[in-house]
This record gives C-alpha cells, sequence and structure tokens, in this order.
C-alpha cells in the first residue's frame, strides 16, 4: 500500500477589520453645514410669511378701498336716476361696468369718467339740450355732472325704446354701439328677445353683464331709503 501523505494544514487569513475612526474636523463641518441649512430655512419661511401677509394686506386694502368706492356715489346715482328716468340699480350697474366707479377712468376711444360719456356725442347733445357749456374735458370726471349727463343720456334711450319688453337691453346697446346698431337688433315684437339679435360679441357680453349686475343690485342695495 502506499504511504499515507500527511494532511496539510491550511492556514486562512482572516482579514482584521479596522475600526473607523472619527475625524473631529469632518464632524465639525458637518454641524455647520447643517446649521447653515436651518438658519437658510428659517429665513425663508420667515420671508414666505411676511410677503404672505403683505399680499392679504394689499388684497384687503384693494377691496376695502373698492366696496368705499362703489357706494360713494349712491345718493348721486339715485337722484339723478330719479331726475332722468332711469331705475337706480341700472344705472349703477352701468357705472360698475363703464369704470369700476373709478371717477378718473379713461377709455381708448375717448370716453371719460363714471359713465365713460363721450365729448363727441352724449355730452353735445346735453349741451345743446340744456343750452350748457362743459368747460373741458377734465370737468368730465366731476361725478357729479358725469353721471348726469351719462343718466341723461341712458334716460333718453330708455325712452325711446319704451314700447319694447326689452327696452333696458335696447337702451344698453344704444349706449354702447349707437342708435343704428340698436335699430338693428330690436325684435320684430315688441316682446321679443334682443340678446340674440346682437351680433357684437363684446355688446352682447355687455348688455348681459349689466342686466344681471342689475339684478344684483335690486336685490342687495338699499337704494329706496337714499335720498
Amino acid at each position: 500500500m502506499p504511504a499515507k501523505r500527511p494532511k496539510q494544514t491550511i492556514k486562512r487569513k482572516t482579514a482584521g477589520k479596522k475600526s473607523a475612526k472619527t475625524n473631529p474636523q469632518k464632524n465639525t463641518l458637518r454641524i455647520s453645514v447643517h446649521r447653515t441649512q436651518a438658519v437658510f430655512l428659517l429665513l425663508l419661511f420667515s420671508l414666505a410669511g411676511v410677503l404672505m401677509g403683505i399680499g392679504v394686506w394689499k388684497a384687503g386694502s384693494f377691496i376695502s378701498s373698492y366696496m368705499d368706492r362703489s357706494s360713494r356715489y349712491d345718493k348721486m346715482i339715485v337722484a339723478a336716476g330719479r331726475r332722468n328716468g332711469v331705475y337706480p340699480p341700472l344705472l349703477k350697474a352701468v357705472i360698475w361696468k363703464e369704470s369700476r366707479f373709478d371717477a378718473s377712468a379713461r377709455g381708448s376711444k375717448g370716453e371719460i369718467g363714471l359713465m365713460q360719456v363721450m365729448p363727441s356725442s352724449a355730452v353735445k347733445d346735453w349741451e345743446r339740450t340744456f343750452r350748457r357749456q362743459v368747460p373741458s374735458d377734465g370737468a368730465l370726471m366731476d361725478p357729479a355732472l358725469n353721471i348726469e349727463i351719462g343718466s341723461w343720456f341712458l334716460g333718453r334711450a330708455l325712452d325711446r325704446w319704451k314700447d319694447y319688453n326689452e327696452a333696458e337691453a335696447l337702451a344698453l346697446c344704444e349706449y354702447n354701439a349707437g342708435i343704428q346698431r340698436a335699430e338693428s337688433w330690436k325684435p320684430l315684437l315688441h316682446d321679443g328677445k334682443v340678446l340674440p339679435n346682437i351680433d357684437i360679441e363684446s355688446t352682447r357680453k355687455y348688455v348681459k353683464e349689466i342686466l344681471e349686475r342689475r339684478d344684483q343690485y335690486e336685490r342687495e342695495w338699499k337704494w329706496e331709503k337714499l335720498k
């Protein structure tokens, strides 16, 4: 029998794990970075809060200013409406649509003031009728004069279309687009509808929005108590 070979013991080297050593400088750097990020986030949130506060304040200020403006001329509106045969909620709705109650408003075609009266048409007609001279275009920014001329002009249109059920819609067509277009949009029957006949989108929207706003004022505005 062949001689048995002695068993060889194979020694395996086990790699020893080195314990990680902490670097104080790196830890300090990490802490500094975290602190900087925290301060930055805190400043960012603070700035966002300040900006939000400013936004809320400005929005509140704007709403308050608008609400004050929208009721500032109520007595003038009621008085002028009664004098010129215009339902006060309708008159106020026209002013809302024309200028948002901004007495200094000017239109792209020369319209002026609360009711955006035109010096070349409504104002001249008013001057001829009452034999009064408006001293300047700037004078039309006076709320009382502007509302007086505008309500007279609208009242005249209402009287022209008084035989139609939708006289207000036709008067608004005339106020916005002129008497010739209003004539072309009048219904065949006196109880017919006006809006479907209006072929200018901006005028149709104008009439619709004013009539809706008139209904709102009719419900919410206690104009009858004003003298």
